[in-house]
């Protein structure tokens, strides 16, 4: 029995504020450049083609021969589908019982996104140059359709994040180069999740009217983070060039409000002297006689990962560039994603977590490796073109994937090109489409013992599909 309403913990998913975007694994992005992106950012650490070296390794920006500024955008098309079951509180299997009908899949939970980028490097000699850029290092956005199954442990999740990153270059001799930067990173989220206050099938819950949900919880909050970054380019013969580029860990407190969305009148399910059944407004744990749940601060503690990426590009001949890389990321760093009140309130009192928590995901992500391969062939003065392959590696423990977070390891496949129309502007495009693995869920709530808490289950397989086009201009000062 429900001593108190164990559905209203509020289960929102690791990843969720930071889930794939969907061109990489985790919650990194990888649309920071459409030059980069068609040939799958492969020896991204070792060139050095226009400002959005910035991003991929500041050692190349006093390799540029002019100052100069490049910035653009991708478009990513997204496609996300679910097919499965749900477990409501009780151990009813909804779509066996007097529920089934009542829930929906989901529909396309994945909206699509245009993700801007934006460079500029000042050469202050032949030796130095200072840069800046703008980027969005990691985000989310998925959004499941009112009333489905995945309802219970995710609804709509929103991430956006913001990264200025003034940097500095200096060329130590002809073979070598190195460079440092900073970021600053605003990052803002929302979380939400539809609750089952009265499970459906309890002791005296069988009325239809509890047949679904009842209520929605939703989080908001927002925060900066600080990090920085430096990357070394040496050039181990005439046509070879290593490179090297770190990023350190960032880590957020996204402070904010916890709420439901129908603060007055709230049922809840509990058995607070002996008694079983709905209960009514007012009655324990909610708050006075108008059953209304206040809003509580809370925070939300969040860490993105560092990150090593090493590079080669080897110059076969005056017009074809092989490249090559792979990076690894400390995803293993990112065991839990808590939300915690910050002041009383009745909501962590509902989630039945204790210490404060009103949520509790057990992530516990490994470490991944991701590699890529790729080409650039100079057809003539005006064109060139490029190609490129990469695997990138899901950092999700299968028994650990959730409703919020449903990513795998992906394969994608890239081309572009290069447009130089003067001697001071060019233009960057590229597509790359992914392959990734279905995805298999098996979701439960934890408490903070890491141990199963309740009955409510998700059960089932996603299916994401994604292609980004990417579109960039160069202008040379």
């Amino acid at each position: 029995m429900f001593n108190k309403p164990s559905v209203l913990a509020v289960a929102v998913a690791a990843a969720s504020l930071f889930s794939a975007g969907v061109q990489a694994s985790g919650f990194k992005i990888n649309e920071q450049s459409a030059s980069g992106a068609g040939r799958a950012f492969a020896g991204s650490a070792a060139v050095a083609n226009d400002a959005s070296v910035v991003f991929f390794n500041p050692a190349g920006m006093s390799r540029l021969e002019r100052s100069q500024a490049s910035f653009g955008f991708t478009y990513l098309q997204l496609e996300g589908s679910f097919d499965g079951v749900r477990t409501n509180p009780t151990g009813m299997v909804t779509s066996d019982t007097a529920e089934a009908g009542v829930y929906n899949d989901g529909g396309d939970f994945m909206p699509d996104k245009v993700i801007p980028f934006g460079y500029i490097v000042h050469k202050l000699d032949d030796k130095a140059a200072v840069g800046l850029g703008i980027f969005a290092p990691f985000g989310t956005a998925t959004d499941y359709k009112s009333g489905s199954l995945a309802g219970g442990f995710a609804d709509e999740t929103q991430l956006s994040a913001i990264d200025i990153q003034p940097t500095f270059s200096y060329q130590l001799s002809d073979t070598l180069s190195f460079g440092v930067g900073i970021d600053i990173v605003y990052a803002q989220g929302l979380l939400s999740k539809e609750l089952d206050l009265v499970p459906f099938g309890a002791p005296g819950a069988t009325d239809p009217q509890y047949k679904g949900y009842e209520n929605k919880f939703e989080v908001k909050g927002d925060d900066i983070g600080y990090g920085w970054n430096f990357g070394v380019m040496w050039d181990a013969s005439q046509a070879t060039t290593l490179g090297f580029a770190y990023r350190s860990e960032i880590d957020f407190d996204l402070e904010g409000k916890s709420e439901f969305k129908q603060s007055e009148g709230v049922l809840g399910y509990a058995d607070p002297d002996g008694a079983t059944g709905p209960i009514p407004p007012g009655a324990y744990p909610v708050d006075g006689n108008t059953g209304k749940v206040d809003k509580q601060d809370s925070r939300v503690p969040l860490t993105g990962p560092r990150s090593a990426t090493f590079s080669i590009a080897h110059q076969f001949d005056d017009r074809l560039q092989l490249l090559a890389g792979a990076t690894w990321t400390d995803w293993s760093s990112f065991k839990y994603f808590d939300v915690i009140a910050t002041k009383s309130g009745i909501i962590d009192d509902l989630s039945g977590l204790g210490e404060n928590y009103i949520g509790h995901i057990v992530e516990k992500w490994h470490d991944t490796w991701s590699y890529s391969v790729g080409a650039e062939y100079s057809l003539n003065q005006d064109w060139t073109l490029r190609t490129g392959y990469a695997f990138d590696a899901s950092p999700v423990k299968d028994e650990h994937r959730t409703a919020r977070v449903p990513d795998n390891d992906r394969q994608w496949l890239t081309a572009g090109t290069t447009y130089n129309l003067n001697d001071s502007w060019s233009f960057d495009a590229a597509v790359a489409y992914l392959f990734i693995d279905k995805s298999k869920i098996d979701e439960y709530n934890y408490d903070l013992d890491d141990d199963q808490k309740g009955a409510d289950n998700l059960k089932g397989e996603f299916d994401v599909n994604a292609l980004g086009l990417s579109f960039q201009a160069n202008y040379r000062m």
